[in-house]
């Protein structure tokens, strides 16, 4: 089955993620999101993900495994926040 897909969707996607993960640290910074929120972590999990997409598509190996971590650590994250 060959599923295609927009030529932009991956740029897309990468810019959602760019967004979601720049939004997370703001709204932390201004003080609308603590770091124990877990808006806070599916944000930069979710946004993580889609940077991972993106740089896997573009071949681009450091951003791959960054947001490959990010996205680990947002898990972790998540996790912690379900066993308080």
């Amino acid at each position: 089955m060959d599923v295609s897909v927009h030529p932009k969707f991956f740029e897309w996607l990468g810019w959602l993620g760019f967004i979601l993960i720049i939004a997370a640290y703001f709204f932390l910074t201004i003080k609308l999101l603590n770091e124990s929120s877990a808006y806070y972590h599916i944000m930069n999990l979710i946004g993580a993900l889609c940077m991972v997409a993106n740089a896997k598509h573009n071949g681009a190996k450091p951003l791959f495994w960054l947001n490959v971590v990010w996205a680990i650590v947002a898990m972790m994250g998540l996790f912690q926040l379900s066993t308080d």
